[in-house]
């Protein structure tokens, strides 16, 4: 079994199993993420990117058919890294520790500003060149 080890915001470092192909998921709780390889061994152009980042309550049943990972093959994923956390609490911790560290791109959508989460209505528009009335 080989590992690697994600660092967080907050400098805490957790280290993560390597699921390079398909096999039969755990039914566990973890945090998983779909990770596109570095240049192994040697790290040249840079080490792996994780450009998926979730928890779950079962590995079994969040990877057996996941909707991200048809997707995150396409930008390169190869490898799968799984790290069982037994408390839901502490796996919200980790993963938002490393998704503030890592911003994976297929994580971003997932993403809910503070006035959305509060259930207030989404505001307009306003991007670049934009000016209010008045």
């Amino acid at each position: 079994m080989s590992t690697f080890s994600w660092q967080g915001a907050s400098g805490r470092w957790y280290s993560f199993e390597v699921a390079r192909s398909k096999r039969a998921w755990e039914p566990v709780g973890g945090v998983y993420m779909f990770v596109k390889p570095g240049d192994y061994p040697t790290y040249e152009a840079g080490g792996p990117i994780c450009l998926y980042i979730a928890k779950t309550d079962s590995f079994a049943e969040a990877l057996q058919r996941h909707d991200v990972w048809g997707a995150a093959q396409a930008l390169g994923a190869a490898e799968i890294h799984l790290l069982p956390v037994e408390d839901p609490r502490r796996r919200a911790e980790i993963e938002q520790d490393i998704f503030r560290s890592h911003t994976p791109v297929l994580s971003r959508q997932q993403v809910r500003p503070p006035s959305l989460a509060a259930g207030a209505p989404p505001q307009p528009y306003r991007g670049f060149g934009f000016r209010a009335a008045g």
